[in-house]
């Protein structure tokens, strides 16, 4: 057996690069932006997948004191800007989340919940600036804004306006220097909002007599369901309603001087500073609506009516954790847009194993089908669920849920807000030198790919199953957890609270990581070998810890 088993990491040795390299849309992102109202336990929910077609990753960025008066430096691309934060005497500890072999921060959340998420949007090429230094992320946390919004707020308000500072103050610069604007979904254990963010201007320097970009936020309402999905989502903006909109000084002037408006017209930001993306933009818009809202009977895209979906809408019914989770790995399951029922692979009156919803162009060339882009994708980095709950400490009530890997072959894992470290096998970027089945970054990936490579309608069944399972196992514990976990910080204070809910932390992390790396065994010997004789029994299971619980 144990030869066997060396065969198989051989194998996925030779196989690495082609399972790595799934077709799909790199520059797509989706987040689904719940209000505490609107959510079945009065949790605010924010899911965001980062697509990018590498492997992502997470490592906590520590607490820092700078003593008065000393500045803090900006740096990017590994040399000092000339310019200087403002004096933060302390920072948050927050996770971090990132991808591929650096530690730029693609997202996270912080010790109060505060928790943010990352779009690529789309904006008119008059607002393209070369100039500016402070972007969504970069290569040193001074300089990027999702890491100041993370390590210096308290509030998704105090992030918005942390980060707006930075942006009129230093110039915007999307991090790969393109024209575009960046959507960043916020949220914190009251409220989620939607900021967008555009460049200042052609020819703008930091000499400029003018802001160094333009940018505007919306709060999602208490009792709704808001979403991004890579192209401006705020429309009209009142200014007057402090409680809803938040926006730079320069939000009517500087469409004024650009000749992109005039005082006196309907003032839409979104058709002011916005591109209007395209079908690959409005099917995920469309979707999620009808999935959270079907009574609302939204039109889908192929309607010739120009798509003007809602900023937010009131669900149905109050959104669970497994419907957010299942909205996330969505492929038009059960729409006419599901490509697995295209007749191209029906055979002989049934679903061909080989149908899936995603994989290499040519296979859908041949039974002449054209995927929408869907809220699940291949090349998803990973994909995250805050869970914030206002009513217990925040070590206790803010809860990460990271799958690092596609949304549809990806179990989510509980991170606790109070937990001050993590395993080893999580902890920082993948190994991109040789695969390494001690890292669960590389094991999500083997997983998904098997998956999409191989015998696709029994192997996701299989990988259904195990997710689903440990999902369902993680949050029947919770109760339990944060019962213990409030006790220990009443009775013992926040450091013994912490400490167990690390154990917590680090022993779901660790499970899942050993689930997922005897999953991508079961699959080779079921599927690749051919020779389910030998292969384990049934997939495995990943169980909640028990052993630290009273």
């Amino acid at each position: 057996m144990c030869f066997v088993r060396t065969l198989i990491r051989i194998t996925a040795l030779a196989c690495a690069v082609f399972l790595m390299l799934p077709a799909g849309d790199s520059a797509a992102c989706t987040t689904i932006m719940v209000g505490k109202d609107a959510s079945d336990c009065g949790s605010v929910l924010m899911s965001s997948s980062c697509d990018g077609n590498q492997m992502g990753y997470v490592h906590i960025m520590r607490e820092q004191t700078y003593p008065d008066p000393e500045r803090i430096p900006m740096q990017r691309n590994g040399g000092e800007t000339g310019a200087y934060l403002p004096r933060t005497e302390a920072t948050c500890r927050a996770f971090i989340l990132g991808a591929g072999r650096s530690t730029e921060a693609l997202g996270g959340m912080n010790e109060h919940g505060v928790s943010i998420g990352i779009e690529f949007i789309p904006m008119r090429p008059e607002l393209d600036s070369t100039q500016g230094i402070v972007g969504p992320y970069s290569n040193h946390w001074t300089t990027s804004l999702i890491a100041n919004g993370l390590m210096r707020a308290e509030s998704a308000r105090e992030a918005i306006a942390v980060i707006g500072a930075m942006v009129e103050e230093y110039g915007f610069l999307y991090t790969w220097g393109g024209n575009a604007g960046v959507a960043l979904p916020i949220a914190d254990p009251e409220e989620a909002w939607l900021m967008e963010i555009f460049g200042p201007e052609e020819g703008w320097t930091a000499e400029s007599d003018s802001l160094g970009g333009v940018w505007c936020a919306q709060r999602v309402p208490d009792d709704g369901v808001g979403l991004s999905a890579n192209r401006s989502r705020i429309g009209e903006v009142d200014l007057d309603n402090e409680d809803e909109f938040m926006a730079s000084p320069n939000i009517h002037s500087l469409a004024e001087r650009l000749d992109f408006w005039e005082e006196g017209e309907p003032f839409l930001w979104n058709e002011v500073y916005g591109d209007p993306g395209g079908r690959g933009n409005s099917m995920r818009e469309w979707r999620v609506f009808s999935l959270a809202a079907p009574s609302l009977d939204l039109k889908d895209p192929v309607d010739p009516v120009p798509e003007a979906y809602p900023f937010s809408v009131t669900p149905d019914e109050p959104i669970t954790m497994e419907q957010l989770f299942a909205m996330m790995r969505d492929g038009y399951e059960g729409t006419e847009y599901d490509v697995t029922e295209a007749e191209g692979f029906q055979a002989d009156g049934e679903k061909s194993p080989l149908a899936r919803p995603w994989g290499p162009p040519e296979l859908f060339e041949l039974v002449d089908v054209e995927p929408e882009r869907a809220i699940a994708t291949p090349t998803t980095n990973y994909l995250f669920t805050a869970q914030l709950r206002s009513w217990l400490p925040d070590p206790i009530g803010n809860v990460l849920w990271l799958a690092p890997g596609p949304a549809y072959s990806s179990g989510f894992a509980p991170i606790y807000a109070g937990a001050n470290a993590l395993p080893a096998s999580w902890d920082g970027p993948a190994d991109f030198d040789a695969i390494n089945r001690g890292q669960v970054h590389w094991n999500y990936r083997l997983v998904s790919n098997l998956v999409t490579n191989l015998n696709y309608q029994e192997a996701i069944g299989d990988v259904r199953e195990v997710i689903e399972s440990a999902e369902e196992a993680f949050l029947a514990r919770q109760a339990d957890v944060d019962e213990e976990a409030l006790r220990r910080l009443e009775d013992e204070g926040r450091e013994s609270a912490e400490a167990w809910l690390t154990e917590y932390t680090r022993q779901c992390l660790e499970n899942t990581a050993h689930g997922y790396d005897e999953l991508v065994d079961y699959l080779m010997f079921q599927y690749l070998y051919d020779r389910p004789d030998i292969a384990p029994m049934a997939p495995p299971r990943i169980e909640a810890p028990d052993s630290i619980l009273p």
